[in-house]
């Protein structure tokens, strides 16, 4: 956590230090929450999206970030991290696949855990996209 919290201090360098550190604390938080949680994710989850009914037919846009992620990099070796992001790109081409309406947007400038700051044009316009296509 302390390698997390000091990595998080560069990211939010440009927020007025009375918000940075409470916004650091905060996603800190959420990973430990995270993690407590990814221990149901193979088990009680993954039964549930087993036996899931089919995805319905509405508008369904995927964002994969498969640029630099600078908390990722510090968690794997590279050649780990490569085959992790292989593996991101096919699972969330299945995802956006499911539905009849699905696509996969594929942001190669844009880490996992900053994808909403680094792309955030990105994120607005599958928003924007996915209003049009369900009116």
């Amino acid at each position: 956590m302390a390698q997390a919290r000091t990595t998080m201090l560069g990211h939010f360098a440009i927020w007025p230090e009375s918000v940075r550190g409470p916004l650091v604390e905060r996603h800190l938080a959420t990973w430990r929450s995270a993690g407590r949680e990814n221990q149901n994710l193979y088990d009680k989850v993954a039964d549930e999206l087993r036996t899931a009914p089919a995805t319905p037919d509405v508008p369904l846009i995927v964002l994969t970030a498969m640029g630099h992620d600078a908390t990722q990099a510090h968690l794997w070796p590279a050649e780990l991290l490569g085959e992790i992001n292989e593996l991101k790109r096919r699972l969330h081409a299945e995802v956006a696949a499911e539905s009849p309406r699905g696509e996969q947007r594929v942001l190669d400038d844009a880490g996992h855990g900053w994808l909403h700051e680094e792309r955030a044009d990105a994120v607005l316009q599958a928003v924007e996209d996915l209003i049009i296509r369900a009116r």
